[in-house]
C-alpha cells in the first residue's frame, strides 16, 4: 500500500529513474484509484498524515486540486510523454 513515507521518500527517485530510463525530461504519471478513477498528476502539493493534496489535469486543461486518501490508491503509472499535449508530471507544483 501506498503512504506519506512513500511519497515523501521514494516517489521522486522512481521519478527520477523512470526519466533517465526512458530519457525524458518530465514523465506522464496517472493515479489509478480503487473506484476505476485515473488521475493525471500535474504536481503533488502537500503530504499529509493520511492523504495527499494532488494538482490533476482536468478537462481543457484546467487544473484542478484533488484530496486524495493513500488508501484509495491502487496503481501508479510511469509514461514517457507521446506528444506536447500529454500532461506531465512536475516535480514543483506551480504557483
Amino acid at each position: 500500500m501506498f503512504d506519506r513515507i512513500f511519497f515523501e521518500r521514494q516517489f521522486s527517485d522512481q521519478t527520477q529513474q523512470f526519466c533517465r530510463e526512458q530519457n525524458v525530461a518530465a514523465p506522464v504519471v496517472d493515479l489509478l484509484l480503487d473506484d476505476g478513477t485515473v488521475l493525471r498528476l500535474r504536481a503533488i502539493t502537500q503530504t499529509r498524515e493520511s492523504w495527499l493534496g494532488l494538482s490533476v489535469h482536468g478537462e481543457g486543461g484546467k487544473a484542478r486540486l484533488v484530496l486524495c486518501p493513500y488508501f484509495t490508491i491502487k496503481r501508479i503509472i510511469f509514461l514517457a510523454p507521446s506528444s506536447a499535449k500529454d500532461g506531465v508530471f512536475s516535480p514543483q507544483p506551480n504557483p
